[in-house]
């Protein structure tokens, strides 16, 4: 190890292992960036004439020829890296110390080389993919020859494997050729968002879409005849739960029609216990595609929601798991109040009733954590999470790249907030 030219030649043999190993790293990158991406953002991007953006559209085309790039890639630096670290130990000092080049060479690669970049990779799929398109189209051209002959292999393989399991399209790609079918004008956007929400629909609770009990019209079957028909006669809804005692306690589920129709032939002195049909009851974690067809056979039009200790959570009608697939259904006395206004330029006031994926999407704000789904999760009850007390109007945090502020409330509950995303910021 004394000699000079020992030294010199481990010190180039490092040199040569760390590019090799960076190496590695990059097609690491170029491989979870690519994986990870949104096409539609891409394409965004290409629409605004972005050469990087139109190039790294053209590598996801080719994403089998990309794939098969980055695995030559890959193996050749990996290979050539333990080479050349064997190579430069063995001759600096003797045999017995490859074991522990193994060992070092392997934990250098798999963290450096593997796991760190393709962590980073996730969290800035989009910016690492763009940065990656030129040297990777770069790669797929010069590696082209070795590709074909691999890809010929692999498909030998296919064609003699002919009871392999079929090709299936996951959900995401599913909801890509929709994003796609609708910008390229194939499907129009009421056409996608009908397919997206009966998509969706076999996902949603009960839970995610009932009227809040804070929110629910109810009538005591103990109050006076008179007071009961003034406060039916102030109803919008055609039909109310009844409850006796407290509102934890529904007995029945009493028709206005019915009992209006009553109290026209028989006086107001009516006993609404023999005009309610039996409540239906239901579990807060009951998937809605479950429950409409109960709901159907029964000819019930609405369940009370209890939750894990018996209570009344809510109630769900079958107009309300009708919207979540065809969309709001508006009547003649309901009261229109837009879920989004905008105030200014990346500012925008929100309906604390709206899920957060449909403020993400409406807003363009793109989630820092990927694998959150929220497409369930309505707004006002995420804001409420946000705080360690319960929120006053003003109150505000910052969150998926925006400030949120508390701008409406009903006692404790969140109405609506403004959301000042980074481009209101700037403004």
């Amino acid at each position: 190890m004394d000699d000079p030219g020992s030294r010199s030649y481990l010190l180039r043999s490092a040199i040569i292992i760390a590019a090799l190993v960076l190496g590695a790293a990059y097609f690491a990158v170029a491989e979870t960036s690519f994986a990870s991406v949104s096409r539609t953002r891409l394409k965004l991007r290409a629409e605004r004439g972005e050469k990087r953006a139109i190039k790294a559209l053209n590598i996801l085309d080719r994403f089998d020829e990309a794939i098969t790039t980055i695995l030559i890639g890959t193996n050749i630096t990996h290979i050539v890296a333990a080479s050349v670290a064997s190579m430069a130990v063995t001759r600096a000092f003797g045999l017995q110390w490859i074991s522990l080049c193994t060992v070092v060479m392997t934990i250098l690669v798999f963290f450096v080389g593997e796991m760190l970049p393709k962590s980073i990779a996730k969290k800035y799929s989009e910016r690492l993919s763009l940065a990656a398109a030129d040297s990777l189209y770069f790669f797929m051209t010069v590696l082209k020859p070795i590709s074909c002959i691999l890809s010929a292999i692999g498909r030998l393989g296919t064609c003699m494997n002919k009871d392999g399991a079929e090709k299936s399209v996951t959900e995401e790609e599913i909801y890509d050729i929709i994003e796609d079918m609708t910008e390229e004008g194939t499907l129009d956007s009421e056409q996608g968002e009908l397919i997206s929400s009966a998509l969706q629909f076999g996902d949603i609770t009960v839970e995610s879409i009932l009227t809040a009990r804070v929110d629910l019209a109810a009538v005591n079957v103990d109050d006076p005849p008179e007071k009961l028909l003034a406060f039916i006669k102030e109803q919008r809804h055609s039909r109310l739960p009844v409850y006796e005692g407290s509102i934890d306690n529904v007995i029945g589920v009493l028709s206005i029609r019915k009992y209006l129709r009553a109290v026209a032939q028989q006086g107001v002195d009516q006993d609404i216990r023999s005009l309610m049909s039996a409540p239906y009851f239901v579990h807060q974690s009951t998937k809605i595609d479950d429950l409409l067809p109960l709901m159907s056979k029964q000819r019930l039009n609405m369940a009370v929601v209890t939750d894990n200790y018996g209570g009344t959570l809510g109630i769900v009608t079958v107009e309300d798991i009708l919207e979540e697939l065809v969309g709001e259904i508006w009547d003649e006395e309901d009261l229109v109040r837009e879920p989004f206004i905008q105030l200014e330029d990346g500012v925008w006031d929100c309906a604390a009733d709206e899920t957060v994926a449909d403020v993400l999407e409406k807003l363009d704000i793109e989630p820092d954590d990927g694998e959150t789904d929220y497409t369930n999760k309505l707004f006002g009850e995420w804001a409420y999470e946000q705080f360690p007390q319960i929120p006053q109007v003003g109150d505000s945090f910052t969150a998926l790249g925006a400030r949120v502020t508390i701008s409406e409330m009903e006692h404790s509950r969140i109405l609506r907030a403004t959301i000042r995303t980074e481009r209101g910021e700037q403004a």
